[in-house]
């Protein structure tokens, strides 16, 4: 019985969630494993020339769900994840938005990918209102990570409440992030 209620549990969390792919110009093949109620787009980021110099994707809800990630990745030369490094550009990038965010100081906290490293900071917005607007989130997630030597990412993730389940599942979705290197 406790094989057939585990089996039950695979296919239903199965059918909840789809696995999009992105080729990433002579980067390799990156992927993430998305929520049913969530979709992604992507786009290269390209010079006037035309030539490539990143990726850019969009997380959204397919409801009304408040809530949005958005991730850029860039082609550079860094070298292996370095975790100082990545933590201090965090930092960096995110203090800026310390001094109006009800924590009053940024905290890391490392994403859990499988292979490469990324930090990110959560800040929930001082101001005080009773909702917010359609491009205006109370609580934002600020993060950086480096998937190989040669993709870097930046990734902002917006919702109302950092305890909430659409920012928790976009989370999750940036956890799955993979990059398969080019062949």
């Amino acid at each position: 019985m406790k094989l057939i209620s585990t089996i039950l549990f695979l296919c239903l969390f199965l059918a909840s969630v789809q696995a999009a792919e992105f080729d990433l110009n002579g980067h390799g093949k990156l992927s993430l494993v998305l929520p049913s109620r969530w979709t992604v787009n992507g786009s290269p980021a390209v010079k006037p020339d035309g030539s490539a110099i990143g990726y850019a994707l969009a997380i959204k809800p397919v409801n009304d769900a408040h809530a949005k990630c958005l991730l850029t990745f860039a082609y550079v030369d860094e070298g292996p994840p370095n975790r100082e490094r990545i933590r201090s550009r965090v930092l960096a990038a995110t203090k800026q938005f310390v001094t109006q965010s009800k924590e009053k100081k940024a905290t890391l906290r490392d994403f859990a990918l499988e292979k490469g490293y990324g930090a990110y900071c959560v800040l929930t917005d001082a101001a005080t209102r009773k909702s917010a607007t359609a491009d205006d989130y109370k609580v934002m997630g600020s993060g950086i990570l480096q998937l190989s030597d040669q993709v870097i990412g930046v990734v902002s993730i917006f919702a109302d409440d950092a305890n909430g389940e659409e920012f928790k599942e976009m989370l999750r979705a940036v956890n799955t992030l993979k990059l398969e290197p080019p062949k």
